[in-house]
């Protein structure tokens, strides 16, 4: 299975997290493309987020076979796009030069 499409998120199902499919109905799904902010990136049907972006309370009763499932109007909340937000790469620093080897006349 895939891992989350959250960005800055590498958590899977390898990893023991609870994967979910974003919905297929097609205004939930825009709900939950909005809380994403993920900007020109189309998902697909087998496009997943983790369980961690979701809060404990959109979760129904674990059932009697371990599992758990999400309410019905249930949208994920929890990312962490402060913590990207306004990063900007460092401008390299000045190399010095590689000195240039010079070799006596007659050899190569």
């Amino acid at each position: 299975m895939p891992g989350c499409a959250s960005v800055g998120c590498s958590n899977s199902s390898t990893k023991g997290f609870v994967m979910k499919r974003l919905p297929r109905d097609s205004e939930r799904r825009k709900q939950w493309l909005v809380k994403m902010k993920r900007d020109k990136w189309k998902p697909t049907d087998n496009t997943y987020l983790c369980e961690v972006h979701f809060a404990s309370a959109m979760w129904q009763k674990t059932r009697v076979d371990g599992t758990r499932k999400l309410k019905s109007n249930t949208v994920p909340t929890i990312f962490s796009f402060s913590s990207l937000e306004g990063k900007k790469r460092k401008a390299p620093t000045g190399r010095a030069p590689i000195p240039k080897l010079v070799l006596p006349v007659g050899q190569l």
